[in-house]
Protein backbone atom coordinates (compact mmCIF):
# COMPACT_ATOMS: atom_id res chain seq x y z
CA UNK A 1 0.00 0.00 0.00
CA UNK A 2 3.15 1.97 0.30
CA UNK A 3 4.64 4.00 -2.55
CA UNK A 4 8.64 4.19 -1.81
CA UNK A 5 9.64 7.82 -1.81
CA UNK A 6 13.43 9.15 -1.38
CA UNK A 7 11.96 12.45 0.92
CA UNK A 8 13.85 13.05 3.87
CA UNK A 9 10.54 12.52 5.56
CA UNK A 10 10.81 8.84 4.88
CA UNK A 11 14.75 8.16 5.29
CA UNK A 12 17.18 10.40 7.26
CA UNK A 13 20.00 10.06 9.59
CA UNK A 14 19.41 10.80 13.74
CA UNK A 15 22.64 10.76 15.91
CA UNK A 16 24.12 8.19 13.33
CA UNK A 17 21.36 6.35 12.86
CA UNK A 18 19.66 5.22 9.52
CA UNK A 19 15.19 6.13 10.32
CA UNK A 20 13.20 4.93 7.64
CA UNK A 21 9.50 6.26 8.33
CA UNK A 22 5.97 5.01 7.33
CA UNK A 23 3.49 7.68 6.90
CA UNK A 24 0.04 7.24 6.58
CA UNK A 25 -0.75 10.28 3.69
CA UNK A 26 -1.68 10.12 0.37
CA UNK A 27 1.09 10.35 -2.18
CA UNK A 28 1.45 9.71 -5.72
CA UNK A 29 -2.29 7.82 -5.47
CA UNK A 30 -1.06 5.68 -2.33
CA UNK A 31 -2.38 5.77 1.00
CA UNK A 32 1.49 5.63 2.99
CA UNK A 33 4.84 6.48 1.95
CA UNK A 34 8.29 4.59 3.35
CA UNK A 35 11.39 4.08 1.96
CA UNK A 36 13.47 1.47 0.36
CA UNK A 37 17.25 1.43 1.02
CA UNK A 38 19.28 -0.74 -1.43
CA UNK A 39 23.05 -1.09 -1.98
CA UNK A 40 22.92 -2.58 -5.53
CA UNK A 41 25.60 -0.90 -7.70
CA UNK A 42 26.81 0.28 -4.58
CA UNK A 43 27.77 -2.82 -2.58
CA UNK A 44 27.68 -6.46 -2.34
CA UNK A 45 28.70 -9.53 -0.70
CA UNK A 46 29.58 -13.19 -1.30
CA UNK A 47 29.76 -14.54 1.76
CA UNK A 48 30.45 -13.41 5.13
CA UNK A 49 28.82 -12.16 8.18
CA UNK A 50 26.08 -9.46 7.35
CA UNK A 51 24.81 -7.99 10.47
CA UNK A 52 22.40 -4.85 10.60
CA UNK A 53 20.97 -4.08 14.43
CA UNK A 54 17.61 -2.44 14.34
CA UNK A 55 14.92 -1.41 16.35
CA UNK A 56 11.43 -2.05 14.71
CA UNK A 57 8.18 -0.75 13.83
CA UNK A 58 4.89 -1.97 15.50
CA UNK A 59 1.15 -1.74 14.22
CA UNK A 60 -1.10 -3.95 12.26
CA UNK A 61 -0.04 -4.21 8.69
CA UNK A 62 3.54 -2.71 9.24
CA UNK A 63 6.53 -5.24 7.40
CA UNK A 64 9.72 -4.04 7.81
CA UNK A 65 12.49 -5.95 6.23
CA UNK A 66 16.39 -6.53 6.29
CA UNK A 67 16.58 -9.14 3.00
CA UNK A 68 19.06 -9.63 0.24
CA UNK A 69 19.04 -10.28 -3.71
CA UNK A 70 21.26 -11.05 -6.31
CA UNK A 71 23.14 -8.53 -7.99
CA UNK A 72 23.13 -10.43 -11.15
CA UNK A 73 20.40 -12.79 -12.04
CA UNK A 74 22.83 -15.87 -12.96
CA UNK A 75 20.18 -18.30 -12.94
CA UNK A 76 17.07 -16.37 -14.03
CA UNK A 77 14.43 -14.47 -12.78
CA UNK A 78 13.18 -14.46 -9.14
CA UNK A 79 12.95 -16.46 -7.15
CA UNK A 80 15.39 -18.88 -9.38
CA UNK A 81 18.41 -16.70 -8.67
CA UNK A 82 17.54 -16.62 -4.71
CA UNK A 83 16.26 -14.14 -2.44
CA UNK A 84 18.13 -14.18 1.72
CA UNK A 85 15.49 -12.95 3.99
CA UNK A 86 17.76 -11.88 7.31
CA UNK A 87 14.75 -10.29 8.84
CA UNK A 88 11.30 -9.91 8.04
CA UNK A 89 8.63 -8.86 10.42
CA UNK A 90 4.59 -8.85 10.14
CA UNK A 91 3.36 -6.46 11.97
CA UNK A 92 0.16 -9.05 12.88
CA UNK A 93 3.25 -10.66 15.21
CA UNK A 94 5.26 -8.13 17.29
CA UNK A 95 7.33 -10.27 18.92
CA UNK A 96 7.84 -12.51 15.82
CA UNK A 97 10.31 -12.20 13.14
CA UNK A 98 11.55 -14.74 10.10
CA UNK A 99 14.13 -15.64 8.40
CA UNK A 100 13.71 -17.37 4.96
CA UNK A 101 15.44 -17.66 1.22
CA UNK A 102 13.73 -17.68 -1.92
CA UNK A 103 14.58 -20.14 -4.76
CA UNK A 104 13.37 -22.65 -7.49
CA UNK A 105 11.50 -22.23 -10.65
CA UNK A 106 9.02 -18.64 -11.39
CA UNK A 107 6.52 -17.86 -9.31
CA UNK A 108 3.70 -19.30 -9.05
CA UNK A 109 5.60 -22.65 -8.24
CA UNK A 110 7.94 -21.05 -6.67
CA UNK A 111 10.26 -22.66 -3.27
CA UNK A 112 10.88 -20.94 -0.22
CA UNK A 113 11.90 -22.24 3.32
CA UNK A 114 12.09 -20.46 6.75
CA UNK A 115 11.66 -20.39 10.48
CA UNK A 116 10.72 -17.78 12.93
CA UNK A 117 12.43 -16.55 15.75
CA UNK A 118 9.89 -15.86 18.86
CA UNK A 119 10.88 -13.23 21.49
CA UNK A 120 10.83 -14.66 25.28
CA UNK A 121 8.80 -11.47 26.48
CA UNK A 122 8.19 -8.14 24.95
CA UNK A 123 8.22 -7.14 21.40
CA UNK A 124 10.78 -5.68 18.73
CA UNK A 125 9.91 -2.29 18.81
CA UNK A 126 11.20 -2.61 22.46
CA UNK A 127 14.81 -1.93 22.11
CA UNK A 128 17.46 -2.90 19.23
CA UNK A 129 18.15 -6.12 18.42
CA UNK A 130 21.13 -7.76 16.39
CA UNK A 131 19.54 -9.90 12.68
CA UNK A 132 22.66 -11.50 11.16
CA UNK A 133 23.37 -14.09 8.84
CA UNK A 134 26.50 -15.75 8.72
CA UNK A 135 27.40 -17.05 4.93
CA UNK A 136 29.53 -19.71 3.71
CA UNK A 137 29.89 -21.70 0.56
CA UNK A 138 27.05 -23.81 1.15
CA UNK A 139 25.83 -22.56 4.23
CA UNK A 140 23.42 -19.63 5.88
CA UNK A 141 23.09 -19.48 9.91
CA UNK A 142 20.25 -16.83 10.57
CA UNK A 143 20.82 -15.32 14.15
CA UNK A 144 18.80 -12.91 16.12
CA UNK A 145 21.05 -11.34 18.94
CA UNK A 146 23.94 -13.64 18.41
CA UNK A 147 21.27 -16.92 19.10
CA UNK A 148 21.68 -19.17 16.06
CA UNK A 149 17.99 -20.63 14.93
CA UNK A 150 17.73 -21.28 11.47
CA UNK A 151 20.22 -23.11 9.42
CA UNK A 152 20.21 -23.78 5.28
CA UNK A 153 22.37 -26.03 3.23
CA UNK A 154 22.77 -26.49 0.05
CA UNK A 155 20.60 -29.78 0.02
CA UNK A 156 18.13 -27.60 1.52
CA UNK A 157 17.18 -26.25 -2.19
CA UNK A 158 17.43 -29.68 -3.96
CA UNK A 159 16.38 -30.77 -6.66
CA UNK A 160 16.50 -26.73 -7.38
CA UNK A 161 19.72 -24.80 -8.02
CA UNK A 162 21.35 -23.70 -4.59
CA UNK A 163 21.80 -20.38 -5.89
CA UNK A 164 23.25 -18.46 -2.41
CA UNK A 165 27.01 -18.62 -4.20
CA UNK A 166 27.16 -15.54 -5.99
CA UNK A 167 26.53 -11.99 -5.26
CA UNK A 168 23.90 -10.30 -3.41
CA UNK A 169 23.16 -6.76 -2.68
CA UNK A 170 21.30 -5.62 1.12
CA UNK A 171 17.74 -3.96 0.98
CA UNK A 172 16.16 -2.25 4.18
CA UNK A 173 12.72 -1.17 3.55
CA UNK A 174 9.13 -1.14 5.58
CA UNK A 175 6.37 -1.96 3.31
CA UNK A 176 3.03 -1.45 4.62
CA UNK A 177 0.25 -3.62 4.07
CA UNK A 178 0.11 -6.87 1.97
CA UNK A 179 -1.40 -10.55 2.41
CA UNK A 180 1.21 -11.75 5.21
CA UNK A 181 0.58 -8.63 7.76
CA UNK A 182 -2.53 -7.82 6.42
CA UNK A 183 -4.34 -4.27 5.71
Amino acid sequence: LEDYTDREENAFLDSGNLVIVAREEKFNNFSYTSARMRTKDLADWKFGRVEVKARLPRGQGIWPAIWMLPTQEVYGDWPTSGEIDIMELGGHEPNTVHGTIHFGPAWPDNKFIGSPYVLESGEFYDEIHEFSIEWEMDQISFFVDGQSYFNVTKSTTSPHVYPFNQFFHLILNIAVGGNWPGP
